[in-house]
């Protein structure tokens, strides 16, 4: 794996508040330069606590964010999860590994040799290789799942808190319903989550939410009216006999023929009983003796007893109309239970019109009976079971309804909580089923016990590996390498390592006898720390084509035949690393490492491929407090063979620019200090060290520049740049803001008037044409 990016550095020395912003992503090769003091040390600190797996205790309140090609990020807060193959050089490095006065830590090689040893080291090593990155891959995926599964419960709460809210305002439980609520209520309830019926259609979402509503009513009445099917058995069987009944009389056939004339002449002959009288009331005339011992026939005793008992029976029958019940009102039940009642009086209500409508018929035909008592032909049909279960059925459920109205009434907080419990485990299922929870819990802990099985295993190779590495390993071998690099790097032999078994580490010798005790120059421990660096690249056997080398100004002390050697040693050992990054502020070490970098470019664009050597720069603001950011290297930088090119360049640009940041002018007086020693010590070489000197000679036989423009610009560039401590201030901050653009045009007009040809051929290599 190797470095993409760094998106965010904070808190880290002079790097506060970097944030990326359109820096070129990194390649295998990346080459920075900045100054002394812009953060070169600083950020290859950066990449030596990824390294160590742990932060500087330079800077134990840093943050940060290290992108990896392969979409993971490495931070300030899972350091110890880092999973790249880091070697720094820099300062610290040395400081850890090299003690000058003492000892050098030992270096481990492994024995060439041991060539069975070293084919299972070799296998144990790629298989720890591919077990390590599956294992730190499904750990990442694991993490996900974890995450995914607990959003899913802060959402889910989220959703059921607003779902249940809505039902009861008041109730603190679900006032606060949490994911942490949300999750118990699945543990307890694991196997009806899992089962569709603990969903609920809409029709049974709205009676529960009814149901759970937080307005208590009082309790209802009702007193169920009973029909006894029997009675109406036992009263057709009456009523039967009583139509089959007749009565003996010689009967006048017209009376029979017409029962309005019978009921007539019935009526009048009463009447005339009553008032003794044997005259016709209608036409006067004397009703004959013989005519009224006819209608007497007719209407006999037996016939009058047969006609009273119709009579009573159609006063029993006219009382048995079943009558509507009091009802409870319908807006006095709980919202849940109105439905079901307005249903079971509706039933009732036509219960009682059937029965009604068949006790009529009844009626019907007893008063035909009683019209024509003679005549024994009338039927009546039983009343239906149907009609009576009908009535009997709707009762019961009106008493039902009322029955469960007041069993809530009376019980009214654990039915109200019943209530909300079925639609939470709805809620609950619905989100359970909709997120696939419980497959999802289960991968999770499948997944994270087959990785720690794995994870054992990593663990057990590590220490097979540990012990295979230190059968093969050889501290004498990594000093005679070590030495052998040594004497090419310096092109002497005076200086060699030699091991102390029981001090367990080098010795630095001179001559082979002599310790030196810390008496070397600032050359020769330079040169000894990076060919030790280079060296320990090899320990345990670590491959180059995995390994991530960062290098931080390994030539500071170096002379330009060491100089030289530090980058044929770097790219003869280091070619074939995953990925190199080179810190410098040595411009022609930067050249060294630059031109071999645009090889590589110029080789994959013949092959038609994408570069993957890019160049940085690290520039630090002269403003307070100071900070550095990491900017793609200006195309001067890369294209310009001198340092002085690209200062002439970089002051050039600020030439046509009349406003120039508080940055930028702090900047500008650095570039023309640095300008005008490099022109004038090249024109006048016997004053190089002194610069009022080298200033003196330069305005010989000007006219255009004079002693006023040459003392301004010689306050300005003293004032400004390579101070101790630079005046900041309001007022030397805006006159620098104000002087830096006039005084750059002096400086390239004072170079022009001194050096013309140079001048304007600089303008043909620097300006864009």
């Amino acid at each position: 794996m190797t470095i993409k990016n760094i998106s965010k550095l904070n808190g880290f020395g002079i790097f506060n508040n970097y944030t990326n912003t359109g820096v070129q992503n990194f390649g295998k090769y990346n080459l920075f330069y900045g100054w002394n003091g812009s953060g070169k040390s600083t950020l290859s600190n950066l990449f030596r606590c990824i390294e160590n797996r742990s932060l500087s205790e330079k800077f134990p309140t840093a943050a940060f964010t290290v992108n990896i090609e392969d979409g993971s990020t490495a931070t300030q807060d899972n350091l110890s999860e880092a999973n790249l193959n880091i070697y720094t050089f820099n300062q610290d490095f040395i400081d850890e590994n090299i003690s000058w006065n003492t000892l050098v830590k030992s270096i481990l090689l492994v024995d060439k040799e041991k060539i069975a040893d070293l084919e299972k080291l070799d296998q144990l090593k790629k298989q720890q290789k591919i077990d390590t990155e599956a294992n730190s891959k499904e750990t990442q995926e694991i993490v996900k799942l974890e995450a995914s599964i607990a959003k899913f419960g802060t959402d889910s709460a989220r959703h059921m808190k607003t779902s249940l809210q809505s039902i009861d305002t008041t109730d603190r439980y679900y006032l606060n319903y949490d994911k942490r609520k949300f999750e118990d209520f699945v543990d307890e309830h694991l196997d009806a989550t899992k089962s569709d019926t603990s969903l609920l259609d809409d029709v049974k979402i709205i009676e529960l939410t009814n149901a759970a509503k937080p307005n208590q009513k009082s309790q209802l009445s009702f007193t169920p009216q009973i029909v006894n099917h029997e009675t109406f058995t036992k009263a057709k069987t009456r009523l039967d006999d009583l139509l089959k009944t007749s009565v003996v009389s010689q009967t006048i056939q017209r009376l029979l023929d017409h029962s309005d004339i019978k009921a007539w002449v019935e009526t009048g002959l009463e009447l005339h009983k009553q008032h003794d009288s044997n005259t016709c009331e209608f036409c006067g005339n004397q009703i004959a003796l013989e005519r009224i011992k006819q209608f007497e026939a007719h209407f006999n005793d037996d016939y009058k007893s047969f006609q009273e008992r119709l009579a009573r029976a159609d006063e029993w029958l006219s009382e048995q109309y079943i009558q509507q019940p009091q009802l409870p009102v319908e807006s006095d039940f709980y919202d849940e239970f109105k439905k079901e009642y307005a249903e079971a009086c509706a039933s009732l209500e036509k219960a009682i019109k059937a029965l009604n409508a068949e006790i009529t018929e009844w009626h019907n035909t007893l008063k035909s009976k009683t019209n024509n008592p003679l005549e024994a032909g009338f039927v009546v049909k039983s009343i239906t079971e149907g009609s009576i279960k009908a009535f009997i059925d709707a009762i019961a459920a009106i008493e039902s309804a009322v029955q469960k109205h007041n069993h809530k009434s009376s019980n009214f907080q654990e039915e109200t909580t019943k209530a909300k419990k079925q639609l939470e485990l709805h809620y609950a299922t619905m989100e359970v089923k909709s997120f696939e929870y419980h497959q999802k819990k289960k991968d999770k802990i499948d997944r994270a016990t087959t990785n720690n099985s794995l994870k054992v295993v990593i663990d057990a190779r590590k220490i097979e590996i540990r012990t295979l590495e230190d059968s093969l390993s050889n501290e004498s071998l990594g000093a005679e390498q070590f030495n052998e690099s040594l004497h090419k790097f310096l092109g002497r032999s005076e200086l060699t390592l030699h091991f102390d078994k029981d001090k367990k580490g080098y010795e630095i010798l001179r001559n082979d006898s002599e310790q030196v005790h810390g008496k070397l120059s600032e050359g020769e421990k330079t040169a000894i720390a990076f060919v030790y660096f280079i060296t320990k690249l090899h320990e345990n056997d670590n491959k180059m084509q995995d390994t991530i080398v960062v290098v931080d100004d390994p030539v500071s002390s170096f002379d330009s035949n060491h100089l030289f050697h530090a980058y044929s040693f770097l790219r003869t050992n280091c070619n074939l690393a995953n990925q190199i990054f080179v810190l410098t502020h040595n411009f022609t070490y930067f050249k060294l490492i630059r031109d071999w970098f645009e090889g590589v470019n110029r080789g994959r664009k013949r092959k038609q491929k994408d570069p993957n050597a890019f160049f940085f720069t690290i520039e630090a603001s002269t403003s307070l407090p100071r900070h550095s950011t990491i900017k793609n290297a200006d195309g001067s930088l890369v294209n310009y063979d001198s340092e002085y090119h690209y200062i002439f360049s970089k002051l050039h640009n600020y030439i046509n620019n009349p406003t120039l940041s508080r940055d930028e002018a702090f900047l500008t007086a650095n570039l023309s200090r640095k300008l005008l020693e490099s022109f004038f010590s090249f024109k006048y070489p016997k004053h190089r060290t002194d610069i009022a000197q080298l200033m003196d000679c330069g305005l010989k036989a000007c006219k255009v520049t004079d002693e006023n423009i040459k003392e301004r610009i010689y306050r300005f560039i003293n004032k400004y740049s390579h101070s101790a401590v630079i005046e900041i201030n309001e007022d030397s901050s805006e006159n620098l803001v104000g002087e830096s653009h006039n005084v750059i045009g002096n400086i390239f007009a004072w170079i022009k008037e001194v050096d013309e040809v140079h001048y304007n051929e600089m303008l043909e290599v620097v300006v864009p044409q």
